[in-house]
């Protein structure tokens, strides 16, 4: 009877523990998605907030670039304070990323008030790359490799992040920054949106509305890619960014698909 009572015990202490536990697990993993949001938003704002400065010292399409530079810097102030709320148990090496990043920011914000110089211009395309190498790391700190749906989430989420960078580089080439590298970032990531499409490509399970969405993408790619990758041949700034946001908005319907699933895993 003894040993019936502390196996009983044992078993009530280990479903305690379990309420306790499982619970606490759970939130971690939440948290550390939405650090991995955080992260991937950050990325795709490093290259739009470039984008749009371009855009708007080019004098092409300058209301709305404006606009999309205030919104991109306010999302990136936003997506900051998220990773920040989690560092607590960060090691040193990220802490210190999270500063750097800060300081970025505060740079970013002092240069597009200023007036346009070629310098400043070469400092938003090398601050952007900051960012990017920053966020990318946080990503690699937090993603739950073992996530089929979070994989699928952070693949469309590289997508649009490509697509920005794919902008960004053309907007810059022809503000006159068109030297070999530029080039060649812009041909990189016209080819890993390719890989990375061929992952969704491969998803089975997506509702009608979603799987319309992908249908649109695979249709219109082949057209937006000539455009993107003809850099060096024409300067078609305005389709290039109308494209960009054509494959964006439907991009968008596969990225609140897979938060859901991932949330909900």
């Amino acid at each position: 009877m003894k040993t019936v009572r502390y196996l009983t015990a044992e078993i009530i202490l280990g479903i305690v523990c379990a309420l306790y536990v499982v619970p606490a697990f759970a939130a971690d993993q939440r948290h550390d998605l939405l650090t991995v949001e955080a992260a991937e938003n950050i990325k795709f704002s490093s290259q739009a907030i470039t984008k749009a400065y371009f855009y708007k010292q080019q004098g092409i399409r300058q209301d709305r670039a404006t606009e999309d530079l205030k919104k991109s810097l306010v999302l990136l102030k936003k997506d900051l304070i998220i990773i920040q709320d989690g560092l607590q148990n960060a090691s040193k090496e990220e802490k210190n990323i999270v500063v750097y990043l800060e300081y970025t920011l505060d740079e970013l914000l002092d240069i597009v008030d200023k007036p346009y110089s070629k310098d400043n211009g070469a400092l938003m395309i090398d601050y952007s790359e900051s960012l990017l190498e920053g966020a990318d790391f946080i990503v690699g700190q937090h993603a739950d490799k073992q996530d089929a749906e979070e994989r699928l989430l952070v693949s469309v989420e590289h997508l649009l992040f490509f697509l920005e960078r794919i902008n960004k580089f053309y907007i810059a080439y022809q503000a006159g920054f068109d030297d070999y590298n530029n080039v060649v970032q812009l041909k990189r990531a016209v080819k890993d949106f390719e890989t990375t499409l061929a992952k969704i490509n491969a998803y089975t399970e997506y509702t009608e509305g979603s799987l319309a969405s992908r249908n649109k993408i695979n249709k219109f790619w082949p057209v937006a890619k000539e455009f993107f990758v003809d850099i060096e041949k024409g300067s078609l700034p305005v389709i290039v960014l109308a494209s960009v946001e054509k494959l964006e908005k439907e991009l968008k319907v596969l990225e609140n698909f897979h938060h859901g699933k991932a949330m909900n895993n």
